[in-house]
C-alpha cells in the first residue's frame, strides 16, 4: 500500500523569548521538516512582533495550507490542582469557574479548561482536576497574529500538552509513567505522563532565567580570577562593559543559541565549579520534584518512574542536565524527539531539539 505524502498543519508556538513555526511533510513514521523558522519576540506584544517578522519571511518559508495550530508558554496561563470530593462534585463547574476567575485577572475575561487526573487505579475517593486558566486577551492576540499571516487558527493549547505529545510519540507506546521537566525562561513545569495522557502537572519555582543568571555570576567570578576565556564571554554578554547582573538581559533580550554556545565555551574546564554553583538550585528543584513524585505515587498505588526528560532553554545551559540528575538520583536526559522519531530536520533544529518540542507536538496533533 502506497502512503500519500502530505503536510501537517502549520504549528505556531508563542514562547517567552521567541515564536517558533514548524510544518512537517510526509506521513506518520516518515515525517520530515518541510519548513521552520524562529522570530525573537517578548512580552504582551510578542504575538504582533512575531507576525510582523514572519510576514517578511512567508514567501521563503513556502508553507502549505491555511490551518494553524497555536500554543503559548505557561507565563500567561494559571495551573491549579483542584480536589473535589463527593459532596462538592455536584457544583464542579461552578467551583472550577470561581477558581479560574481568582487565578487570572484579565479585563477581557478568562477561559478555562480542566482535566481529570483521577484514574480507575486511583486509591483515593476524592477526585483531582487540573485547571488551566488563560486570559481572553492572550488567546485574542495569538489568533490575531495567525490571522494577520492569513492562517486559519484551528486549535490552541498550553505548551505542556504539545510537549507531552511530542515526547510520548518519541517514546513509543510505553505504558509505564514517565516525567518531563520543562525549564522555560520565565516558567518551568513538571509533568507526569501515563498511557499517553498527562496525569500530573505542576509549575516549578526554578526557571531558565534563574539558572542563566546563576551561571552568569559564576562566569563573572572566573573573570575576576583572570580567566581569559570567561572574561571575553562576559564582555560579549554585557556589551564589553561589565554591568550588574540584574541589569544584564533583564527581559531575556538576545538570549539565543549563540548566547548559550558562548556560555558553554566559557565554562570549559570548569565543570566542577559550575556544578558546585548549581547545587543549591538543583537541590531545591529536586525537593519539589520528589514531593510531586510522592504525591503521584500515593494516589496511584506506589507507581514509580525511571526517567525524566528535559526541555526548554534552561535545559541547554552548561551542566544543568548533570546537576539535576545528580540531585534526583534518576536518569535525566535532554529530549530528542526528532532523532527518536527519525524526522529529517535541518541542523539548527537537531542542535536544539529540546527547544522544538512544543511546535513538534502541535504539528503531530492528530497523527501521534
Amino acid at each position: 500500500m502506497r502512503l500519500t505524502l502530505r503536510q501537517s498543519p502549520v504549528a505556531l508556538h508563542f514562547g517567552d523569548l521567541d515564536t517558533r513555526c514548524l510544518q512537517l511533510n510526509g506521513h506518520p513514521g516518515g515525517w520530515a521538516v518541510h519548513s521552520s523558522s524562529t522570530w525573537a519576540a517578548q512580552g504582551d506584544g510578542r504575538h504582533a512582533q512575531a507576525a510582523e517578522q514572519a510576514n517578511a519571511d512567508l514567501r521563503s518559508l513556502r508553507l502549505v495550507g491555511k490551518d494553524a495550530l497555536l500554543s503559548f508558554s505557561s507565563t500567561p496561563v494559571s495551573l491549579s490542582l483542584v480536589p473535589v470530593d463527593a459532596e462538592s462534585r455536584p457544583r464542579l463547574e461552578r467551583t472550577l469557574e470561581e477558581t479560574a476567575a481568582r487565578a487570572i485577572q484579565d479585563p477581557e475575561g478568562v477561559t478555562f479548561r480542566y482535566l481529570s487526573l483521577s484514574t480507575e487505579d486511583s486509591i483515593l475517593a476524592r477526585e483531582e482536576y487540573l485547571l488551566l486558566s488563560v486570559g481572553a486577551s492572550e488567546i485574542r492576540r495569538a489568533h490575531h497574529a495567525a490571522e494577520a499571516l492569513n492562517f486559519r487558527p484551528c486549535g490552541a493549547e498550553m505548551s505542556a500538552f504539545p510537549i507531552a505529545r511530542a515526547l510520548h510519540a518519541a517514546r513509543g507506546h510505553v505504558e509505564d509513567p514517565w516525567g518531563f521537566l520543562h525549564l522555560g525562561w520565565s516558567h518551568s513545569l513538571f509533568g507526569i505522563v501515563e498511557d499517553g495522557e498527562i496525569r500530573f502537572l505542576k509549575s516549578m519555582q526554578l526557571t531558565g532565567e534563574t539558572l542563566f543568571h546563576r551561571l552568569q555570576s559564576t562566569l563573572e567570578n572566573f573573570e575576576q580570577q583572570e580567566v581569559a576565556p570567561a572574561a571575553e564571554l562576559v564582555a560579549s554578554l554585557q556589551g564589553e562593559e561589565l554591568m550588574p547582573r540584574e541589569a544584564s538581559h533583564a527581559a531575556g533580550e538576545n538570549i539565543n543559541a549563540n548566547t548559550i554556545d558562548q556560555m558553554h565555551r566559557g565554562c570549559v574546564g570548569h565543570a566542577v565549579e559550575v556544578l558546585h554553583s548549581l547545587r543549591s538550585e538543583s537541590e531545591g528543584l529536586a525537593q519539589e520534584i520528589r514531593a510531586c513524585l510522592r504525591h503521584f505515587a500515593a494516589r496511584h498505588k506506589g507507581v514509580r518512574m525511571d526517567r525524566i526528560e528535559l526541555t526548554g532553554i534552561g535545559a541547554s545551559l552548561p551542566e544543568v542536565e548533570k546537576s539535576i540528575a545528580s540531585a534526583l538520583a534518576l536518569p535525566v536526559s535532554l529530549a530528542r524527539p526528532f532523532t527518536a522519531l527519525g524526522i529529517e530536520a535541518p541542523d539548527n533544529i537537531l542542535m536544539e531539539e529540546h527547544m522544538w518540542c512544543a511546535p513538534l507536538g502541535l504539528a503531530l496533533r492528530g497523527y501521534a
